[in-house]
């Protein structure tokens, strides 16, 4: 299972869309890496919320 659920995986894109956060704040604030918000972030603007949540049930299928 995923570390993070789509929501938190959301909540930590908006954070940073809505300039409450840099990706490295946002990552210390998690403790995960900066880069891997960079990825969502970057993956979310350019496939929508959607794609957080595809990934996550691929995830969580390929562990079943």
């Amino acid at each position: 299972m995923s570390k993070f659920t789509f929501e938190k995986k959301l909540e930590m894109v908006q954070r940073y869309l809505n300039n409450e956060g840099g990706y490295k704040s946002l990552g210390k604030k998690y403790g995960i890496s900066h880069n891997l918000i960079k990825k969502w972030v970057l993956q979310y603007q350019y496939n929508g919320e959607e794609w957080l949540l595809k990934a996550i049930q691929t995830i969580q299928f390929s562990l079943n």
